[in-house]
């Protein structure tokens, strides 16, 4: 295809990575004139990969590294230019993957630290456990310069976030989950979360400009790459500015 083929690796889970195809289609038809002009998504979603924070905490990465890169391989053939992993645990593995695969995928990890660095202010940290134990964003090259910018719920908090984090990917307790994150942002004194999981990509869309928690910031990848691919199709300056301003609440 002449045009640019975004693949999307989901099922980690099911629902945040339709959400996330979902979310490309709802900014591209408001300003699209009529649908063949929107971005070209192949998606390939499969539930059947291991619990990512049960297996590396275990140090098992090797059976999830050659599912990884199965997947990865498969989209390539589908013609895919550039992928999204809709799992940011699973991110821990990218050191490891071929390098001609590794150079095109769109980093969840790198597009936190961008908008964090940009907006220079707290946000809470709502990840799974395996993304906290694991020490993920500390490993990120933009950790030093950074980690101010980032609030890390307490041990308990993150008992119950990690908890609510698989209610969310079974489609149950997004309510709860929303009034638990709030309750946090208060109890921290902070008015803005990082969406660390891809699940809390369905419950950042609760966050945006025009819903009712708008008074809170929401820093999700999702949403952020989702904008960006309908800047890059429209080819507007806008996406290599890193124009996050209608993703991000401050």
């Amino acid at each position: 295809m002449s045009r640019p083929v975004l693949g999307v690796l989901g099922g980690m889970g099911g629902l945040a990575s339709a959400e996330f195809v979902k979310t490309i289609y709802e900014l591209s038809g408001e300003g699209s004139r009529r649908e063949q002009d929107e971005p070209v998504v192949v998606m390939y979603s499969d539930p059947a990969f291991p619990d990512r924070t049960e297996a590396f905490l275990r140090g098992e990465t090797q059976p999830i590294l050659t599912k990884l890169i199965d997947a990865l391989e498969l989209l390539d053939r589908m013609g895919a230019s550039q992928f999204v992993i809709c799992c940011i645990t699973i991110h821990y593995l990218l050191p490891q993957l071929p390098g001609a695969l590794r150079e095109r995928i769109i980093s969840l990890p790198d597009v936190i630290f961008s908008a964090v660095e940009s907006l220079k202010k707290p946000h809470l940290v709502i990840s799974s456990t395996g993304t906290i134990k694991l020490g993920l964003l500390q490993r990120h090259p933009g950790w030093e310069e950074a980690q101010n910018y980032f609030v890390f719920p307490t041990e308990d908090e993150q008992r119950q976030m990690h908890e609510l984090i698989y209610e969310v990917k079974l489609n149950r307790n997004l309510k709860e989950a929303n009034a638990f994150v709030q309750r946090m942002m208060k109890d921290h004194h902070v008015d803005s979360f990082v969406a660390a999981c891809s699940e809390i990509h369905l419950l950042a869309k609760q966050f945006g400009p025009s819903s009712e928690q708008r008074r809170y910031g929401c820093i999700d990848p999702l949403s952020i790459i989702a904008w960006n691919v309908v800047e890059q199709n429209r080819n507007e300056a806008t996406k290599t500015d890193r124009n996050y301003s209608q993703y991000l609440t401050v």
